[in-house]
């Protein structure tokens, strides 16, 4: 073989190889999803309480805000109460430095607000912006098909400047449509990413024949819809969004849902991890990623909690970041629970 001849078998090989790692960059093999341990905070105040039915949580600024569905029907508790922890008590919770974090409380006044919205089934998410607050509504289905409304709000302040009330005017808010024919299911995830609010629907997989997310200025303006790539069992929350448009969604599956979803793409690639091959049910957070018209999974693995079991799913109703983890909270089902997700690989003590 000439010397030419055995440059182009070089240079063929080397393009063969190029392709082929190229395809696997594009296309990297399914792998064993490793699941982490979560850390239970035990919580106090009557947020302890299951009935509280914690469904969104949201920092404002250094205080973590736990708001009930329905904040006026808290048994024991002054009408319209929500729960507020300090950053630093949760810090030195994580960090081994204490056994417990105190649990304050916060007024949500939204006057009138049953009467104003036909059909009020509380509240489902909510974002705090310095002294602008903005949260979802759910609502029972009327003729037009609205299931909840996007409302604005402001925040008072106690004289050390912590969390006082969270103030909403009813009659300022705009409608939220549903995006398919399922009952009960509205928009539980809501982000802030500049002046752009993006409503994010519950049901975005098999159920829905084209998900998108309805974004709004902060004068509640809807300005366009983003298309949203498909995803699996319900959206219940999201996180702040970072620098490059990222953030997490809560995505849960309980086996009891009166529909049925379809084929997970994320599992089929990335694997189960051993809990969720032996369960039925899904507990994972999930990143997605903001364009100018779209909503995007990236390639970031699910990070998978360590589940139950099937008798005890856990209805993740909200999360945070917190330092390179999270933070999750559950709703009433099974038990109102508030814990710390590690970041994949860093070993974190299992809850008792």
């Amino acid at each position: 073989m000439d010397r030419r001849a055995v440059l182009y078998a070089l240079g063929v090989t080397a393009l063969v190889a190029l392709g082929g790692l190229l395809w696997l960059v594009e296309n990297p093999p399914p792998e064993q999803n490793h699941e982490v341990p979560l850390r239970l905070i035990p919580l106090a105040g009557g947020a302890e309480h299951a009935s509280a039915e914690i469904s969104a949580m949201a920092w404002a600024g250094d205080q973590l805000v736990l708001v009930p569905q329905y904040p006026g029907l808290l048994e024991g508790l002054a009408s319209g109460t929500a729960f507020v922890i300090a950053r630093a008590q949760l810090e030195a919770f994580v960090e081994g430095r204490a056994e417990a974090v105190e649990v304050t409380h916060a007024q949500v006044v939204a006057t009138g607000m049953e009467s104003a919205i036909e059909g009020f089934d509380g509240f489902e998410a909510i974002v705090f912006d310095g002294d602008e607050v903005f949260a979802t509504i759910e609502a029972r289905r009327d003729d037009a098909a609205t299931v909840g409304w996007l409302l604005r709000g402001r925040v008072e302040r106690d004289a050390d400047g912590g969390l006082a009330a969270v103030i909403f005017d009813p009659e300022r808010r705009a409608r939220l449509p549903a995006q398919n024919d399922l009952v009960n299911t509205g928009y539980e995830a809501l982000v802030l990413q500049g002046d752009r609010l993006l409503a994010i629907y519950e049901t975005n997989g098999d159920v829905n024949e084209a998900p998108r997310v309805l974004a709004f200025d902060r004068e509640l303006r809807p300005v366009g819809e983003l298309d949203l790539d498909a995803l699996e069992y319900r959206v219940t929350d999201a996180t702040e969004v970072d620098a490059r448009g990222r953030f997490w969604v809560t995505n849960y599956h309980w086996p009891g849902a009166p529909w049925q979803p379809g084929v997970c793409q994320l599992t089929e690639r990335y694997g189960e991890g051993a809990s969720h091959a032996r369960c039925r049910t899904v507990e994972r957070l999930v990143e997605l990623r903001i364009t100018d018209d779209r909503v995007t999974l990236t390639r970031t693995p699910p990070i998978l909690f360590e589940l139950l079991d099937d008798e005890h799913a856990r209805n993740w109703e909200g999360a945070v970041r917190f330092g390179d983890g999270f933070l999750v909270v559950t709703a009433e089902h099974p038990a109102a629970i508030l814990a710390y997700v590690p970041p994949p690989g860093a070993g974190v003590e299992p809850p008792p």
